[in-house]
């Protein structure tokens, strides 16, 4: 596995980077439930409206079921809700999380995640024969949990505040340029993750 002689820790994002996701997939499943029109509400990394608002822990789970239930043109059971939402998460390969285990042996690796609730329950038993893969971090972090999301500098400051990173010494991992582009004004080293680019070959 490569060696990353100037860096003590690694901050990774969790989907597009370590989870498969597909935000279409989220959007066809509401609109079979018959909420339309959610292009520009969920995107790939940056959500808007409700869905920021639930990414942030603005709200709960159960205001986010209700006021989902609430645009629908009939009622669904809320089963149905948190699964149309589940959708966006596509595939956690088992490659991944044994490279995650082999790069912790090594150095700390933290996660930082603009995510909500019921998406943090699902990712973490997606991995075939893992219960639970969120041990597997040093440390998690959730924007619902910290309050704060990417790419707000804040959101990095706090984690380096928590975590007791150094930017500099530290190899921030995401498939959002934006994100990247906030982390490296604060001086985090970065690395642009895509399916020409995953953590695979990275870490290769």
């Amino acid at each position: 596995m490569r060696q990353f002689k100037e860096v003590d820790a690694f901050l990774f994002d969790l989907g597009g980077v370590i989870v498969d996701i597909d935000p279409n997939a989220a959007i066809e499943a509401f609109t079979k439930l018959g909420l339309n029109n959610l292009q520009e509400r969920i995107t790939h990394g940056h959500h808007n409206g409700l869905f920021k608002q639930y990414e942030l822990g603005a709200i709960s789970t159960d205001v986010f079921v209700q006021s989902i239930q609430n645009e629908l043109p009939h009622k669904v059971d809320e089963k149905e809700i948190i699964e149309a939402w589940s959708k966006m998460l596509v595939d956690l390969p088992v490659s991944k999380v044994e490279l995650l285990k082999q790069i912790v042996q090594q150095k700390p690796v933290y996660l930082l995640s603009n995510t909500n609730e019921i998406h943090r329950n699902v990712y973490r038993g997606m991995a075939a024969g893992y219960k639970d893969i969120e041990p597997i971090f040093t440390k998690a972090y959730y924007s619902y949990k910290i309050k704060l999301n990417k790419p707000d500098q804040d959101c990095f400051k706090y984690v380096v505040d928590h975590a007791g990173l150094t930017p500099e010494r530290t190899l921030f991992l995401d498939d959002s340029q934006l994100n990247l582009d906030a982390a490296k004004a604060l001086g985090f080293q970065t690395e642009l993750v895509s399916k020409e680019n995953p953590i695979e070959l990275i870490f290769s």
